[in-house]
C-alpha cells in the first residue's frame, strides 16, 4: 500500500470519532431549525416585455435584445420601494418591506421577451395576488400604459380623422368634375376640367401619404412596452423541502472542517506515533517492544495476567534474546530522550519479567538528579549509589559495600540512587564506578541501568559507553520526533554498537495481546466491587467463579444455564454461585485427575 495512503487511512481510524462528531451535529443542529420552518408556496407571474413574437412575423433581433436589457431593468425595479410600497398598501400587508422584498424573485427569458416574477408565503392565495400585485404596478408604470399615453397619440388620432375627411372631401371632387366631362364640347373647357383634376389628384396623394406616415408611427413596435402574458394563480403544493440538501450541506461543512482541523493537528504535532503492528522501525532504530498504556500505578510484575505492561515487556525480553541468544546482554542501560517517557516504567517490569524467567536481576537507579525507580518496588532511597561512588575516605582499591535491597519479587533486587550528590557525572565517570559494575556482574545475570534522559545531563552518555547495550525508551504521543532523532544520534556517536533499538511505551492497546483484556478489566471493576457489596458472602459472583475454575466468563455462564454448575440468576447480580456448590465441582475436579 502506498505510504502516504496508509498515513490517511492511519489519520481516520485514529480521529474516526471526531469526525463522525464533526458531522453528526451539524446535521442535527441544522435538521432541528429547517424543520420548524413552514410550508412555502411559489406563484409566478409572466410579463411580455416589449412586442410579443406572436404579434411581431419578422422579430428584430436588435430589438429583441433591447427587450431584454429592458426586462433586466424591470427584473431590478421590482424590489424596489416605489414599487412594493403601492402594491404593500393596496392590498394592506402588514408585513415591512424588507420582509415583503425577501419573498420576492425574478427570472428573465430574454430569447422570449418574458419576465417572470416569483412570490414564496405560507399562503398559496398570499403568494398569487402578491404576484399579480407586483405585475400590474410594473405594468401601471411603464410608458405604454393607458395612464401614461403621451399628448402626441392623441394628436395622431385627431389628424387621421382630418386626414380621413379631407380625403373623402378631394374623392368627391374629383368624381363631380370627371362626371361634368361628358357635358363639355369645348377643347378649352376640357383641357381646364383636367388640369383641376390633376391638382385634385396630387392633393389626395399628399394626404394618403401623411395619413400612412401617422399610421406608421401609431403603429411603430416599442422595447419599452409591457404586458401581462400570465397571470399567477394560486399553486396546488408546497416548494419542495431542501431539507436533505441543507442537512448534507451542513454535515459536509462540518466533516471538511474536522478534516482541516485533524490535518492541521497532525502537521503542527510531532511527536512520535505508532502506526500499528506492523511498523517495524521507530527512528530508524528496531522496534523491541510496545508497552501499552496504562495506569502507572501498579507495582511491577511478571505474575499478573490483567497487566498488559507485563507482556508488553516480554515482547522486549524476547527480541534482546533474539539479538544474543548464546548469552543475555549481562549489562543494558535504558533512558529516554526526555522526562515522563517511561523510561523508569519499563525498566522495573523488564526487570520483573527477567526475574521470573530465571535470571537474578539487579536494578540499579542512576538517576541520581531524579530519582523514581525505588518508588516502583516500594523501597526506602535512604543510601544507594551515589553513598557507594561518594565513599569519603575510601581508596579505588577498597572493597565496595554496595546497599542492595530485596524486592517482593525473588531473584530481583535493587540499588536505588541515594542522597543526590553534588556533581552525579564526576561520580560516574570515577573508576569506582567501574569495579561497582564489575561487582555486581559477579552478583547477577543481568544489570538494568535506569539513567536521566539521554538529552538532558551527559550521565545517559557516560554509561552507554560502560554498557553492552542501550535500549531507547519514547512515549508514543509524548516523545517529540526531533528529540528522539537527536538522542538516537548522541547515543550512537558514544558507542553506537550499544544503541540495541527503541522500546514504545505508551501505545494504545489494539487488542493484540493474548493474555489480557484491559478494557473490560478496567470498565467492569467498580461493577464487580459493587456487585461484592451486594452479594451473599456464601455465594460467586459468575466472574469469581470462573477465575477458580480457571475458565473464561463465558463457559462459565454456559456452565450454569445448562446445570453443570448450579447457580441461580438475581436481577442486577447477574448469576450466583453457592459456595459449597463451587467447592463440591472442585473437588469434582480434582478427584477426576487423581483417578487419571
Amino acid at each position: 500500500m502506498d505510504e502516504g495512503l496508509r498515513n490517511y487511512l492511519g489519520l481516520i481510524k485514529r480521529w474516526w470519532w471526531l469526525l463522525i462528531v464533526s458531522a453528526l451535529i451539524p446535521m442535527a443542529v441544522s435538521y432541528h431549525f429547517v424543520s420548524q420552518e413552514p410550508d412555502l408556496y411559489q406563484a409566478k407571474a409572466t410579463l411580455i416585455v416589449g412586442v410579443s413574437i406572436f404579434q411581431d412575423a419578422d422579430p428584430d433581433r436588435r430589438e429583441i435584445e433591447l427587450s431584454g436589457t429592458m426586462a433586466a431593468a424591470y427584473a431590478e425595479m421590482v424590489t424596489q420601494r416605489p414599487v412594493l410600497e403601492p402594491v404593500r398598501e393596496g392590498l394592506g400587508l402588514e408585513r415591512g418591506i424588507e420582509d415583503l422584498r425577501a419573498q420576492i424573485g425574478t427570472n428573465i427569458r430574454s430569447g422570449a421577451r418574458l419576465l417572470e416574477i416569483y412570490v414564496r408565503d405560507v399562503n398559496p392565495e398570499a403568494a398569487a395576488l402578491i404576484a399579480n400585485a407586483l405585475a400590474d404596478e410594473l405594468i401601471r408604470r411603464s410608458p405604454t400604459s393607458e395612464e401614461n399615453m403621451p399628448q402626441q397619440q392623441e394628436f395622431i388620432a385627431d389628424q387621421l380623422v382630418e386626414l380621413e375627411g379631407k380625403i373623402e372631401q378631394v374623392d368627391g371632387q374629383i368624381n363631380e368634375l370627371t362626371g361634368s366631362l361628358s357635358d363639355l364640347t369645348s377643347a378649352a373647357e376640357i383641357q381646364e376640367f383636367e388640369e383641376r383634376i390633376d391638382a385634385l389628384d396630387q392633393v389626395k396623394s399628399r394626404y394618403q401619404s401623411t395619413y400612412a406616415q401617422l399610421v406608421s408611427i401609431s403603429r411603430s413596435e416599442s422595447p419599452n412596452e409591457l404586458s401581462l402574458f400570465e397571470p399567477a394563480l394560486p399553486p396546488e403544493g408546497p416548494v419542495p423541502s431542501r431539507t436533505s440538501l441543507i442537512v448534507g450541506v451542513s454535515g459536509g461543512a462540518g466533516l471538511g472542517l474536522a478534516c482541516g482541523a485533524v490535518l492541521l493537528m497532525e502537521y503542527m504535532d510531532t511527536s512520535i506515533r505508532w502506526e500499528g503492528n506492523d511498523t517495524k522501525q521507530v527512528l530508524d532504530l528496531p522496534v523491541l517492544g510496545t508497552v501499552p498504556q496504562v495506569s502507572r500505578k501498579r507495582s511491577p510484575s511478571a505474575d499478573d495476567p490483567l497487566n498488559p505492561a507485563t507482556e508488553g515487556v516480554r515482547e522486549v525480553r524476547s527480541n534482546l534474546y533474539l539479538r544474543r541468544p548464546e548469552r543475555f546482554f549481562k549489562t543494558l542501560l535504558l533512558t529516554s530522550p526526555g522526562n515522563s517517557e517511561g523510561k523508569s516504567f519499563v525498566l522495573a517490569h523488564l526487570a520483573a519479567v527477567l526475574a521470573a524467567g530465571g535470571y537474578r536481576v539487579i536494578a540499579v537507579d542512576a538517576d541520581m538528579r531524579r530519582p523514581s525507580l525505588h518508588e516502583y518496588f516500594d523501597r526506602p532511597n535512604v543510601t544507594g549509589l551515589s553513598d557507594v561512588l561518594n565513599s569519603s575516605g575510601s581508596t579505588d582499591e577498597d572493597p565496595l559495600s554496595i546497599p542492595v535491597q530485596e524486592t517482593d519479587l525473588d531473584s530481583l533486587y535493587l540499588l536505588s540512587s541515594g542522597r543526590p550528590p553534588a556533581d552525579p557525572a564526576a561520580l560516574l565517570t570515577s573508576g569506582r564506578f567501574l569495579r561497582l559494575l564489575e561487582s555486581l556482574e559477579d552478583e547477577a545475570d543481568v544489570i538494568l541501568i535506569d539513567s536521566p534522559p539521554a538529552l538532558g545531563p551527559v550521565d545517559a552518555a557516560i554509561i552507554a559507553n560502560q554498557v553492552e547495550g542501550t535500549i531507547l525508551v519514547v512515549s508514543a504521543g509524548v516523545t517529540h520526533r526531533k528529540a528522539g532523532q537527536e538522542a538516537r544520534d548522541l547515543l550512537r556517536q558514544q558507542h553506537g554498537g550499544s544503541l540495541l533499538g527503541c522500546a514504545v511505551n505508551r501505545v494504545k492497546s489494539d487488542g493484540h495481546y493474548y493474555y489480557y483484556n484491559t478494557s473490560q478489566d478496567d470498565s467492569q471493576r467498580w461493577w464487580n466491587r459493587w456487585l461484592l457489596k451486594q452479594a451473599d458472602p456464601d455465594t460467586f459472583t459468575l466472574g469469581q467463579a470462573a477465575n477458580l475454575l480457571g475458565v473464561s466468563r463465558a463457559q462459565a455462564r454456559r456452565w450454569c444455564k445448562s446445570g453443570r454448575l448450579p447457580a441461580t440468576r438475581k436481577w442486577l447480580l447477574g448469576w450466583q454461585v453457592e459456595a459449597d456448590q463451587l467447592e463440591r465441582l472442585l473437588d469434582d475436579t480434582l478427584a477426576m485427575e487423581t483417578k487419571v
